[in-house]
C-alpha cells in the first residue's frame, strides 16, 4: 500500500500540494469575482461606494472573507480598476473570466456582478452589455473558437453577440 505522506521530486507530500492547488483555486476566484465587479462597476463611468461594499458583501456571504481580507478584495479590485482606466483592457479581462467557463464557481462571479450593477438600485444599459460579456465569457468554453466574420469582427462561433462591445463612431 503505497504512503500518501511521501514526498515528489519537489518535496511536497500530496497533501501539500492538494493545499496549493485549492489555494490556486481561491485565488482564481477571487480574480474572476473582483474582475466581474470591477467591469460592472466601471461600465457606468462611475465607481461607487456602495458598490465596493456591495462586492464585499457578496464575497462575505459566499465565504471569501474568511480566505481573504477585506483589504486583499479591496487592494484587487482598486489594482483592477486600475488596469481597466489604464490599458483599456476590457476584452482581455473579459476573456480572462473563461478560466471559469463551464465550472461551478462561475455562478459566484455571475451573482458579484449582478449585485455590483444593481447596487445603486439603477442597471444601466452599458451595465447590462458588461453584464452579458461576463455570462458569455463563464459559459463558453475555455478556448472559444473565434470566427472572423466579414466586417472584420470577431465573433464567438454560434453567437451573435459580439466579443468585443462596439462603440458608436459619430
Amino acid at each position: 500500500m503505497p504512503n500518501r505522506y511521501t514526498r515528489n521530486r519537489s518535496g511536497m507530500s500530496a497533501a501539500d500540494i492538494t493545499a496549493a492547488y485549492m489555494d490556486d483555486r481561491e485565488d482564481e476566484l477571487l480574480d474572476a469575482a473582483v474582475t466581474a465587479a470591477a467591469l460592472i462597476a466601471r461600465a457606468d463611468g462611475t465607481v461607487e461606494p456602495i458598490e465596493r461594499s456591495e462586492m464585499l458583501d457578496v464575497l462575505r456571504r459566499n465565504g471569501l472573507l474568511s480566505v481573504f481580507t477585506r483589504v486583499d478584495i479591496l487592494d484587487a479590485f482598486d489594482s483592477r480598476l486600475r488596469q481597466l482606466e489604464e490599458d483599456e483592457s476590457i476584452e482581455m479581462a473579459v476573456d480572462s473570466l473563461g478560466r471559469l467557463a463551464g465550472r461551478s464557481p462561475a455562478w459566484l462571479v455571475v451573482e458579484t456582478g449582478e449585485r455590483v450593477a444593481a447596487a445603486d438600485r439603477h442597471v444601466n444599459g452599458r451595465e447590462l452589455q458588461m453584464l452579458r460579456l461576463i455570462r458569455l465569457a463563464l459559459t463558453r468554453p475555455s478556448e472559444p473558437e473565434r470566427v472572423r466574420t466579414a466586417d472584420g469582427q470577431h465573433r464567438f462561433r454560434g453567437c451573435k453577440t459580439p466579443a468585443r462591445p462596439q462603440r458608436s463612431v459619430t
